[in-house]
């Protein structure tokens, strides 16, 4: 792709987001909205500047989490993605139970978690492995499923082995679908993460958003809504770039 064609792909978005804050400042302005029910976008703007270190010590901390949470649940969803895809019998035993369980309302289980392993990182990370877990699981078989058969005919005929032949071309083959799960996921992570925290937390994100309810201080609660945002965007962009270098031949 042409450089002029990757800038505009980024500044393009950036106009149309500043185009929306413009809009937002000015229907806060003209209607002179009270700052308790909705501050103006150059109010927020300023207290992340203002509050950038506190910001930056729970940002940290919240983005510790979600890498952790995302690879406790990736990893596994790629070992069973494969699985499912290659054993019939793990796809008649253990799928339906893995669908069974995506479909409890995970989030509700945080109280319980947090009761049950206390208030330290081991619960955030492990529900937000759980939430993370399937959708990167479902994208990770249907790779492996994808996977054209006569590839499997001329592994066999040069007599290469099972880790040769998932090293050098089912893994490949299936790296597209495989990163299309973590670039998902990855987001969902964030806000995981950050409702886990709001529930029952002494750092993060999430602490900060409770902070900001109990003093009605909104335009704390809209900073940390931006750098949430931007915690996403840098995520996603660095799982885009990781893809770019794992996958040189496909154009991302």
């Amino acid at each position: 792709m042409p450089v002029h064609q990757r800038v505009l792909r980024i500044v393009e978005p950036m106009i149309w987001f500043a185009g929306l804050l413009v809009l937002w400042e000015l229907a806060v302005r003209l209607g002179n909205v009270p700052s308790y029910v909705l501050p103006a976008p150059s109010e927020f703007m300023l207290r992340i500047f203002t509050d950038y270190q506190r910001l930056g010590y729970h940002g940290l901390i919240t983005t510790k989490l979600i890498i952790y949470g995302f690879l406790a649940g990736a990893i596994p969803g790629v070992m069973l993605g494969y699985l499912v895809a290659r054993s019939k019998l793990a796809e008649l035993t253990l799928y339906p139970m893995v669908v069974f369980i995506q479909g409890l309302p995970k989030i509700t289980l945080a109280p319980l978690m947090l009761v049950w392993f206390g208030f330290a990182d081991f619960p955030k990370i492990l529900l937000t492995a759980l939430i993370t877990f399937f959708p990167v699981l479902v994208d990770s078989a249907h790779g492996f499923r994808s996977i054209d058969r006569r590839q499997y005919y001329l592994s066999k005929s040069v007599g290469a082995s099972w880790w040769q032949t998932f090293r050098l071309f089912e893994l490949p083959s299936a790296a597209p679908s495989i990163f299309a799960g973590f670039k998902t996921t990855i987001v969902i992570a964030v806000t995981v993460v950050i409702v886990v925290e709001w529930l029952n937390s002494q750092d993060g994100l999430g602490y900060l958003v409770l902070r900001g309810m109990d003093s009605s201080d909104t335009s704390l609660i809209f900073a940390v809504l931006v750098v949430g945002s931007l915690i996403g965007v840098l995520l996603s962009a660095g799982m885009a770039m990781i893809e770019r270098v794992c996958l040189p031949w496909k154009q991302v």
